[in-house]
C-alpha cells in the first residue's frame, strides 16, 4: 500500500491542482487506479499507457519532493512532455531504496525510456482528456463499490423531467483503438434507435445510388463511381447494424426467463453490457 503521506512539509513551488469542475479521485482511488492500470499492462507485457502514467505522475507530484523533481512532474502531467531533469531523478529515485516512492518512480521511468526520443507534448489537450478518463474511471470504480457492497446506484431526476439520471462514459484503449462506451438503459435505447434510423437512412441511400448507377454505361467513371459509394454506404450501415445487433442481443438475453439462480457476485460495469464501437 503506497503512503500518501510522510509527514514532510509540501514541496517547495507551485504543486498541481486538480480542476475542479466534476468529481475528480482522491489519492488513495488513484492508487486503485494505477494498481489497475499497472495490472492491465502486466498482462499485455507492456509499458503502461499514457493516461496511467500521468497518474503515477500525479501521485508522484502530490508527496513531498525536490523542487525541480516536483517541476517536472508537474509539466508532465499538465503536458505530457518529459524533460531530461524529469528523467535523471526518476533515475535517482528508482535505483536507490531510500527513497519511498521507488516503485512508483521506476514504473514512471521504464514509460519514459518507452517513449524515446518522442519526448515532446502527447497534446494540445492532455491534461483535459485525461482529466474526463479519470473521472470516468472514478465514477466506474463508485458505482462498483455500491453494487458489491448491496447499495442501490441512486436515480437523480434531472429538473426538467422525471427519467433516470443520464449516465455516458467512453473510454478507448490505447492500444487495440476500441471504445467502449457505458450508457444507462434509457439512454442506451435512445442510442440504438438514433442508430437504427441512420442505418435505414445509410441503407436507402445505398439503393437510391446502386439505381442511378445502373443507369450509367457500363465501365464508366460514373458508374464506378457510383458502386464506390454504395460500397463506402453499404460498410457504415453495416457497422451501425452489427452494434444495433450486439444491443439487441444483449437486451433479449437479459430478458429471457431462466430458473431461480444462487446469488451470485457481482460483475463489474466494465464487464456488462460493454459496447465497443468503432467508426468509420
Amino acid at each position: 500500500m503506497r503512503k500518501t503521506d510522510n509527514g514532510a512539509g509540501p514541496p517547495a513551488g507551485s504543486a498541481y491542482r486538480l480542476p475542479e469542475r466534476g468529481p475528480l479521485p482522491d489519492l488513495p482511488l488513484y492508487e486503485r487506479l494505477i494498481d489497475n492500470g499497472i495490472a492491465a499492462a502486466d498482462s499485455r507485457g507492456t509499458i503502461v499507457d499514457h493516461v496511467t502514467a500521468r497518474r503515477l505522475a500525479i501521485w508522484l507530484a502530490a508527496q513531498p519532493q525536490e523542487p525541480d523533481y516536483a517541476r517536472g512532474l508537474v509539466r508532465f502531467v499538465q503536458t505530457g512532455a518529459v524533460s531530461q531533469e524529469l528523467k535523471t531523478q526518476l533515475r535517482m529515485h528508482a535505483r536507490s531504496g531510500n527513497y519511498p516512492d521507488q516503485l512508483e518512480a521506476s514504473r514512471l521511468l521504464k514509460y519514459c525510456i518507452n517513449r524515446g526520443a518522442d519526448l515532446g507534448p502527447i497534446g494540445e489537450n492532455f491534461a483535459s482528456a485525461c482529466d474526463q478518463l479519470d473521472r470516468a474511471d472514478a465514477m466506474l470504480a463508485r458505482l462498483h463499490d455500491r453494487a458489491r457492497h448491496g447499495h442501490a446506484v441512486p436515480e437523480q431526476a434531472w429538473p426538467e423531467t422525471d427519467g433516470p439520471r443520464i449516465l455516458a462514459l467512453a473510454r478507448r484503449d490505447p492500444e487495440t483503438q476500441a471504445v467502449i462506451l457505458i450508457l444507462d438503459a434509457t439512454t442506451a435505447n435512445s442510442a440504438m434507435f438514433a442508430i437504427a434510423a441512420h442505418a435505414d437512412e445509410r441503407e436507402a441511400h445505398v439503393r437510391e445510388v446502386e439505381r442511378f448507377g445502373e443507369s450509367l454505361p457500363e465501365g464508366s467513371y460514373g458508374r464506378r463511381n457510383r458502386q464506390a459509394i454504395a460500397a463506402r454506404e453499404a460498410r457504415v450501415a453495416s457497422r451501425l447494424r452489427a452494434v444495433e445487433h450486439a444491443y439487441r442481443t444483449a437486451d433479449e438475453r437479459d430478458a429471457m426467463p431462466g430458473p431461480p439462480e444462487a446469488p451470485r457476485a457481482f460483475r463489474s460495469p466494465e464487464h456488462v453490457a460493454d459496447r465497443e464501437i468503432e467508426l468509420e
